[in-house]
């Protein structure tokens, strides 16, 4: 896994088409199912822009190691919980471009870096999402506590092992994880699990109408004074 970086490591050319397909005919899915009728408000406009402005920056700052990859915050798990899985595959995709475009990278590993670091932490987060929903009880703890640190923090796991599994796939059997990005990865869940958490209590709190996939009132946030 040395020097690997999926923004910058040169990558198969079966690969790199394989993985604009995907890309193109999975934004082209999301496209149809007309996402953005949840945005008629503008400020949910703004909201949703803002979310992937943040989102390029927390990606532009890298952790490199010496013998790994590159890994980053990702904010999938917010987009998710903020706009639902077709306008948070649309806002990682963006997130995903701004960032190559900041850093330089080749637009032929722009792709999988999406598929990898985007559409899998919103597929996992939809997913676990939706278990939670429907499997644990409806109160503010569980929302706070599953949509925001458990959800992320699986989300940047499924993240890392996507990684991993590609890296094996492409080296054609088993490969050594560097330790170092063992405890990154480690690290990574936990400031991701930190970050979305701290902001999902706060948007639950005082802005509640920016959770366009749920029911507020189906988790109480709808009761209290508002600041």
């Amino acid at each position: 896994m040395q020097g690997m970086g999926f923004f910058y490591t040169p990558l198969p050319l079966w690969l790199t088409i394989g993985s604009w397909i995907v890309a193109a005919g999975l934004l082209a899915l999301v496209f149809v199912q007309r996402p953005f009728s949840r945005l008629q408000d503008a400020t949910l406009q703004h909201v949703w822009l803002g979310v992937i402005v943040s989102v390029t920056v927390l990606w532009a700052c890298n952790a490199w190691f010496d013998d790994g990859p590159v890994i980053h915050l990702l904010g999938a798990t917010l987009m998710v919980t903020l706009f639902d899985w077709r306008l948070a595959l649309i806002g990682t995709a963006a997130s995903t471009g701004l960032a190559a475009v900041v850093l330089d990278a080749s637009w032929l590993s722009v792709a999988i870096t999406y598929l990898l670091f985007g559409a899998v932490p919103v597929a996992v987060s939809t997913l676990l999402q939706r278990l939670s929903n429907a499997w644990l009880p409806r109160n503010l703890f569980t929302f706070i506590a599953g949509h925001g640190f458990v959800v992320s923090a699986a989300a940047v796991a499924a993240a890392c092992g996507s990684t991993v599994l590609l890296e094996t796939a492409l080296a054609g059997g088993p490969v050594n994880v560097p330790a170092a990005f063992t405890r990154g990865s480690l690290l990574l869940g936990a400031g991701e699990a930190l970050f979305t958490g701290l902001l999902t209590v706060l948007i639950t709190v005082y802005k509640p109408a920016w959770i366009t996939t749920y029911d507020v009132r189906r988790y109480r946030l709808d009761r209290g004074p508002r600041v």
